[in-house]
């Protein structure tokens, strides 16, 4: 189950990041409209978060906990609660506005994104070699 929880907060992490891609180009080109597929993502995103959150809970309830930093406390919150106002955040600000939807999809990826990379950092270490070998196995 850890490594579903590790694997998991990789992908989440890659479909903010897409959201957030996809979005910024969007802008650039001028688009008006919210193209279907990036709602589904969007969808997609969510709805693994909560099973991330959900499998993380059950983790902490097995007795695993995250061990590293000091502060290692902050990975329950970056990893659950931060990213889900964020997407919430988001998707109230993509609906609020009558075109361009995407900017606020975008922007709350780019907030989610940050704070889930967070979460994997406190999990893994601080250096790409530390991420590396936690995804590793």
């Amino acid at each position: 189950m850890n490594l579903l929880h590790r694997y998991l907060g990789a992908v989440i992490v890659a479909l903010f990041l897409v959201i957030m891609v996809v979005g910024v180009l969007l802008r650039l080109t001028g688009r008006r409209d919210t193209p279907t597929p990036l709602w589904a993502v969007q969808h997609w995103t969510e709805n693994l978060l909560v099973v991330q959150t959900v499998t993380g809970v059950v983790l902490l309830f097995m007795g695993r906990r995250v061990v590293g930093e000091p502060l290692v406390w902050l990975h329950y919150f970056y990893g659950s609660l931060f990213p889900l106002i964020a997407i919430v955040a988001g998707r109230i600000a993509a609906l609020r506005r009558e075109v361009r939807e995407y900017v606020g999809l975008a922007w709350g990826a780019f907030f989610a994104l940050a704070l889930t990379l967070r979460a994997l950092q406190t999990a893994c270490g601080n250096t790409f070699d530390d991420l590396a070998r936690c995804l590793g196995g």
